[in-house]
């Protein structure tokens, strides 16, 4: 059997090179301080196992949602199979009824300047190119998807389907202002996935924050995830049946490697699961240490500005010429990130 001469490098220093470089975020984001809704659906399980599963995965992502990324319990819900398991926490029956309640209320309350984070888990299947999400009574579709956030005025949608054979929601979803994150690449990848259990420990700063702003955003919960899906299925010795996939320029078409060589990733790299949780030195910031944090962010910004520009010519650039720019632009936003740490903790 051929061994793999990179099957040794750890975990850590793979996720550290994706998401520090090609997809790094630029110290500052616009978004802090607006309004975050939260919905997290969790389908029919079938199998006791996967009633469990789901469940736990579900509860999980509305905890870290609600007590790591600081959003109000009043702009949080959850949906599962089976409620009543947790007197602890407010779940509904996850049926088409129950959600559009949900729906109904954000319509009248969310507004250009809020974000709102919906997540799906569950069995997923696409017979005859109708893709469904699994749900307690009628099943959701692309179409009832849509309906419901037509009817809602945030301004950024992220749209999260963790369950099988969900890569089919992403072109009839796919918009301005809007991420469509899938646990698959096809409709065809219909087994149950891991998808969920490792994008609740993406939610968590302290695995998915490499620029160590405190904060995570989409494109890094995205990448963290997509990076421990593949080294579980490695670790386990099994073929992958689940390739990840984000769109967010709203062409309908998924990237595997969004911010890097694929395209995608800008607006999943603005949009932040929360606000700022950062473990840095607290207490009072005099104006100049502020005046300094301002320009380095700016500084930041226009950085990663312009490495977003530089993908896009890429085809139209020399190889040498673009790597070349490339890594000048990356090391200089690494040293500004650097300073901006180091200024933070002072």
């Amino acid at each position: 059997m051929t061994m793999n001469p990179f099957r040794h490098i750890s975990y850590a220093f793979v996720l550290s090179v994706a998401l520090f470089f090609p997809g790094c975020s630029a110290g500052v984001h616009a978004q802090d301080g607006d309004i975050r809704y939260g919905v997290v659906i969790a389908g029919i399980g079938g199998e006791p196992a996967y009633v469990e599963k789901n469940a736990r995965w579900a509860t999980g992502i509305y905890r870290a949602l609600r007590d790591e990324q600081g959003f109000g319990k009043d702009r949080l819900f959850l949906f599962v199979e089976n409620p009543g398991g947790d007197a602890s926490l407010p779940a509904r029956k996850s049926t088409l009824e129950e959600i559009g309640r949900v729906f109904d209320d954000l319509s009248r309350r969310a507004t250009p300047s809020d974000a709102l984070f919906i997540v799906f888990i569950g069995h997923g299947s696409n017979n005859e190119n109708d893709p469904k999400l699994s749900l307690p009574g009628p099943d959701l579709s692309p179409a009832a998807l849509r309906g419901f956030i037509a009817t809602v005025q945030a301004g950024r949608i992220v749209i999260v389907h963790g369950g099988s054979a969900s890569a089919p929601f992403i072109e009839p979803l796919s918009g301005p202002g809007r991420v469509i994150v899938t646990a698959t690449k096809s409709g065809r990848e219909r087994l149950a996935t891991v998808f969920p259990e490792h994008f609740l420990a993406a939610l968590s700063p302290a695995n998915s924050d490499l620029d160590k702003d405190g904060r995570v955003s989409v494109l890094e919960a995205f990448t963290s995830t997509r990076l421990r899906t593949e080294a579980w299925y490695e670790g386990e010795g099994r073929l992958s049946t689940e390739h990840p996939l984000l769109d967010d320029n709203g062409d309908g078409v998924g990237s595997r490697d969004p911010g890097g060589a694929d395209p995608d990733g800008t607006l999943a790299r603005s949009i932040l699961f929360g606000g700022k949780t950062t473990t840095a030195k607290t207490g009072p910031v005099s104006a100049e240490k502020q005046k300094q944090l301002t320009a380095l962010e700016i500084q930041a910004r226009d950085t990663q500005r312009q490495i977003d520009a530089l993908k896009r010519d890429k085809n139209i650039l020399a190889p040498d010429a673009y790597a070349s720019q490339l890594q000048t632009l990356l090391v200089k936003l690494a040293r500004i990130n650097r300073d901006i740490k180091a200024l933070q903790e002072k």
